[in-house]
């Protein structure tokens, strides 16, 4: 009887749930009620859904209202990615339930929801990996592709309706007005001429929407919107000081925002908001970051840094959320601020949501026999979060102190905040997946210091996990992983760290053992398995020679040959950069920072002119690449603070 009523009281919804599954709920959309299940690389399309009907019923009301046809595409036909639930859930929390975006989507577009299959790429051109998920895909009635904006890693709903209208303006035969009072103009993105007869409410809302926050402030409007707006200049006290006060549902989640964005813990402010305006699209946004997933972290894409409130809207349509640095200090420095606003109060970065871990119980067997039984892990394995968080919060930590000049005050405070949580082993699970990882970094970090007792006893954690062939894993036994951890105990060795000389022979060793004609490296060590291509190794041969190198059992010669030939396949590692699985064989977009900054620690062990030279390519890559936000990310999975982490340590060695 006890049992039945607690499977009955853990089925029932709680209030944010239902509250939670209102978002996008207001857009009137013609769909095929694709709903994607988190965990699987396999697209869930139903094969009966007659997608080109789908298509052909948009494109006739586009054509019966002279309307552009607006795909939302939350899936590309492909095995590209295995969580794309979670830009799915971003995309409708930050986007699709956000009042501005939803009037111009109702008003302007014929909307259409709807995964892309083999039928609906034939007739479109819509492929992997042109285009990859989540995608807003602009077509005309008669079905041609005008625009695309797709790999969306950074969500702003101004952003995304400044990028609509532009559009919209491009394609002026869809674009009439849909009125002429402000409100109608307003609600169809006419902004410059709604502007004219606005009232002060309403210009406060035109100039939001342009990134003119200044401007809002000498005007007779509401509170909230200066609050807002003070908010978005980043000026979070004063823009905390009018909205404790101001109380509306917009002003509740605002001021949650501004407790993310200050290392604070927003819940209250979220329940707050769901409790006192269920009904408001601002508490079912709200509610998204206080219900959790299955990887046992919350659902909405704030409580991951995500969401931003502080971007300019695009010129122009753009085709993406990247926005190419100008130069280095400048890209730095926005990489820095948001690495700053998104450490946490216990002083980690945890934003990061990922979860596989197919060999979680198999680290400490295979160096210490009875310890624990060999098994597998299925998805999600949340068990190895702890070794995660502590890997990205040392990998920030490290950026931010090699960028202290930046901001040195706030840097100061950051480190110390997190300091306090890295010297501590107890936030660490030894006998899970990512455990090498994590005392590695580590190493990295107090090899820097100079504190020998520390790393000494990181070193003998290493010793511990290091198994019987020579290999370390991260989740199975390879080359890469091996290499990262040589690198790192070298550094720690020159640093005065106790490094036993048997410990990374046998690393070399095991090394030899996967590496095959060429310098390439197999993906893992597998006896019997067919050797792994040029390309597909691109991403550890240069860091697995230099290993070698370093342990007295390679040369200069093949580290170059092995950077050479990292740049000789990168364009296949960019295109699936912001995969989360195997997307080019063996390559990923979760192994993309991780192969940049290890082949960038080889090339630097070159001499000249071959070093300067290959640091220059180092540096345009990566300023190719910032978000809007001025994070960098990879797999969104892995998070924003892990990618921007990278990314600053590797724009600090090519300066």
């Amino acid at each position: 009887m006890r049992l039945a009523l607690l499977v009955l009281l853990l089925a029932q919804e709680t209030p944010e749930s239902a509250l939670f599954k209102k978002c996008d709920s207001q857009i009137p959309w013609i769909t095929d009620g694709t709903e994607i299940v988190d965990g699987t690389p396999k697209p869930p399309i139903d094969p009966s859904v007659d997608r080109p009907a789908l298509l052909e019923k948009a494109k006739a009301l586009a054509r019966e209202r002279k309307r552009l046809v607006l795909w939302y595409c939350m899936r590309v036909p492909g095995t590209h990615t295995y969580r794309a639930a979670i830009l799915d859930t971003y995309m409708r929390v930050a986007l699709f339930t956000d009042p501005g975006l939803v009037d111009l989507v109702k008003t302007k577009f014929v909307p259409l929801r709807m995964a892309c299959d083999d039928k609906v790429s034939a007739a479109t051109g819509i492929k992997f990996p042109d285009v990859i998920e989540p995608a807003l895909i602009l077509l005309t009635p008669e079905g041609r592709v005008v625009h695309t904006i797709d790999r969306i890693r950074t969500f702003n709903a101004d952003w995304a309706r400044a990028a609509l209208v532009a559009v919209l303006r491009k394609n002026d035969a869809y674009n009439a007005p849909a009125g002429d009072s402000v409100d109608d103009l307003l609600r169809g993105g006419d902004d410059e001429r709604a502007l004219e007869k606005a009232m002060p409410d309403q210009k406060a809302m035109i100039f939001r929407r342009a990134g003119k926050f200044r401007e809002i402030l000498d005007l007779p409007c509401a509170p909230v919107h200066k609050g807002i707006a003070l908010l978005c200049l980043k000026e979070f006290e004063k823009a905390r000081a009018i909205l404790e006060k101001e109380g509306s549902a917009e002003g509740l989640y605002h001021l949650a925002a501004i407790e993310w964005w200050s290392g604070e813990n927003p819940e209250k402010s979220w329940r707050t908001l769901v409790e006192k305006h269920p009904g408001s699209p601002w508490a079912w946004r709200a509610a998204a970051n206080l219900v959790k997933g299955r990887d046992g972290l919350r659902h909405g894409p704030l409580a991951h840094n995500f969401e931003d409130f502080f971007l300019v809207p695009p010129e122009g349509a753009p085709t993406s959320t990247r926005l190419p640095g100008q130069d280095v200090d400048t890209t730095v420095a926005r990489a820095v601020d948001f690495l700053l606003r998104a450490q946490r109060v216990d002083g980690t970065w945890s934003d990061s949501r990922y979860s596989y871990g197919w060999a979680a119980y198999m680290i400490r067997s295979r160096t210490k026999e009875g310890l624990l039984e060999p098994g597998y892990s299925s998805w999600p394995d949340t068990g190895l979060h702890a070794n995660v968080f502590v890997a990205v919060t040392v990998l920030s930590a490290q950026a931010l102190r090699e960028c202290r000049d930046v901001a040195p005050a706030r840097i100061d405070a950051a480190l110390a905040r997190a300091e306090r949580f890295l010297v501590n082993d107890d936030n660490l699970s030894p006998a899970r997946c990512e455990a090498c990882y994590a005392d590695t970094y580590r190493l990295m970090y107090f090899a820097q210091k100079k504190d020998v007792p520390r790393m000494n006893r990181m070193v003998n954690r290493l010793a511990e996990l290091q198994d019987r062939e020579g290999f370390w894993a991260h989740e199975y036994p390879s080359a890469f992983a091996t290499a990262a951890v040589v690198r790192c105990l070298v550094l720690a060795k020159r640093a005065g760290a106790d490094v036993p000389e048997a410990m990374l022979q046998r690393a070399a060793d095991a090394i030899l053992k996967t590496r095959r004609e060429g310098g390439r490296q197999d993906y893992r060590y597998e006896a019997g398995k067919p050797a792994s291509s040029e390309k597909n190794s691109m991403g550890r041969t240069a860091s697995s020679e230099l290993a070698l190198y370093e342990c007295g059992r390679g040369s200069l010669d093949d580290v170059a040959a092995g950077v050479d030939s990292y740049w000789k396949h990168l364009a296949r590692l960019e295109a699936v950069r912001t995969c989360d699985n195997h997307a080019d064989e063996e390559l990923a977009g979760f192994f993309y920072f991780n192969s940049v900054f290890h082949a960038l620690e080889a090339a630097r062990a070159l001499g000249e002119p071959l070093r300067a030279g290959h640091l220059k390519k180092f540096r345009a890559q990566v300023l190719a690449i910032p978000e809007w936000d001025g994070s960098f990310v990879d797999s969104h999975e892995l998070g924003k603070s892990y990618g921007t982490a990278m990314a600053l340590l590797i724009l600090n060695r090519v300066r």
